[in-house]
């Protein structure tokens, strides 16, 4: 027997985009308010959320606005640590890590690569970004959309938790680009839905 899809609880909720960060953790804060321009910088999560995350300042403009998400979103108060074994981790994109590839790119073309940015050029990278932050265990699956696939993350999300493979999970819609590009303009967009049954 399946678990019934009326039974899905909306337990936390968040967005980072080009006014500011807010969320279920009580999080309300403008990109003005901070003196520092969407999508952040080193120093955002200090200036947010008052204490320090070590490895906040060397991440990929993508895994840091969906870090700054699930912190406003308040994982750790709303998803208790038993259930983090099971969550699952589902994002849906148009933008992919288009930043951290053209960055990588241009270091090529330098005279020593920035091999450090390398592991950010996969998408899905931003998901184990989370997950280690949080402990969260369950499955991870990161989609690469066309705008008009919007909700696919969400329809996954919701087939997880009504055949019962993840208890909970954190649904995201994620685009970020910190500078225009031929085709794309600069972007700064995450929404995070904490999901549980």
């Amino acid at each position: 027997m399946t678990p019934d899809a009326t039974n899905i609880t909306l337990a936390a909720t968040a967005s980072v985009d080009r006014d500011g960060i807010r969320g279920s953790s009580g999080v309300h804060t403008t990109w003005r308010e901070l003196g520092i321009a969407a999508p952040g910088d080193g120093r955002t999560f200090r200036a947010v959320f008052g204490r320090s995350d070590e490895t906040f300042r060397r991440l990929d403009v993508a895994s840091r606005v969906l870090v700054l998400a699930c912190e406003a979103a308040g994982l750790d108060r709303f998803l208790p640590r038993a259930r983090r074994v099971d969550t699952a981790l589902v994002v849906e994109t148009t933008i992919g890590c288009l930043d951290a590839d053209l960055q990588f790119a241009a270091s090529l073309r330098a005279e020593m690569c920035d091999a450090p940015i390398f592991p950010y050029t996969l998408p899905s990278t931003c998901l184990g970004e989370v997950a280690l932050r949080h402990g969260l265990r369950g499955i991870s699956t990161c989609f690469c959309i066309a705008p008009s696939e919007r909700g696919t993350a969400e329809l996954e999300a919701r087939r997880l938790l009504t055949t019962g493979e993840a208890p909970a999970v954190l649904v995201a819609t994620l685009d970020v680009l910190a500078r225009d590009v031929d085709g794309a303009a600069r972007e700064c967009l995450a929404n995070v839905q904490l999901l549980v049954r």
